[in-house]
């Protein structure tokens, strides 16, 4: 468990040397392409960790150094289809809307107003304000807080779900599910959390003397980066789980045996 959290946080010293370096060496208008690769990066270097771990590193010839880079990379992507990735961001979108209907909820009853009153009578109208996040407790100075917990949510429990139901590499399922996520989720009412992020971003940047605004960036980047580690998270404990189990089972079974 510990090479997810050394890994995420390697990634995330990776981002800031990359603004770094951009910034000493006059490369900051590389740095919002090279940026996005960051939970990319992340995935690489946490199965590296676990390679050397278990001892299955091994020195590769210069002449299979191709062929065994192609196997690799087939082998990061197996199990990951599009029907997979597509049920995962289905999965994300619905426990968004759930924690906004308990939101909206909330606020019904301590506001004391109907719904009626704050949404107008239900129809399809109802359906597409609430597909959009165009909710009234936006309104309020506790907004950002409520768009920061949605997102936090939605990441984790997007997570939980990949962690403990995909055959493949959770990582980077998590990584591509996050990216697609993320930039869906900015036509939506997370576009007020992510502007709020990005101006801070650009504002400490400018502070430290940067020009390129990529505060965008650093919002999409992190965001993926919390939807890998959570899936991460979630294979390693369900891997755990598993091993524990299989464990007592031999025991149980030499106990019986004596």
């Amino acid at each position: 468990m510990s090479n997810l959290f050394i890994s995420f946080l390697i990634a995330v010293a990776g981002a800031i040397l990359l603004v770094v370096m951009s910034r000493q060496f006059d490369l900051e208008f590389y740095t919002s392409r090279i940026f996005p690769l960051i939970p990319i990066f992340y995935a690489i270097i946490y199965q590296i960790f676990e390679k050397v771990q278990t001892g299955k590193s091994k020195p590769i010839p210069p002449s299979r150094a191709k062929d065994e880079m192609k196997a690799g990379a087939k082998l990061m992507f197996q199990n990951i289809t599009p029907g997979r990735i597509a049920a995962n961001v289905g999965i994300s979108f619905v426990i968004k809307l759930v924690f906004e209907v308990l939101f909206t909820a909330l606020y019904l009853r301590l506001s004391g107003q109907t719904f009626a009153r704050l949404y107008g009578v239900f129809g399809y109208e109802t359906i597409g304000r609430f597909l959009r996040g165009d909710h009234p407790w936006l309104t309020g100075n506790e907004s950002i807080t409520l768009l920061l917990l949605l997102a936090v949510v939605t990441s984790f429990g997007t997570g939980l779900w990949i962690g403990y139901t995909t055959q493949a590499k959770a990582i980077l399922e998590g990584v591509i599910t996050g990216a697609i996520v993320t930039l869906v989720a900015s036509i939506t009412n997370m576009l007020l959390l992510y502007r709020q992020i990005e101006e801070m971003a650009n504002q400490m940047a400018a502070s430290l003397g940067y020009a390129t605004r990529i505060g965008f960036v650093v919002v999409i980047t992190f965001q993926v980066l919390l939807y890998g580690l959570w899936s991460g998270v979630a294979q390693k404990a369900k891997e755990e789980r598993v091993a524990r189990a299989a464990l007592k089972k031999a025991a149980k079974v030499s106990r019986k045996k004596k």
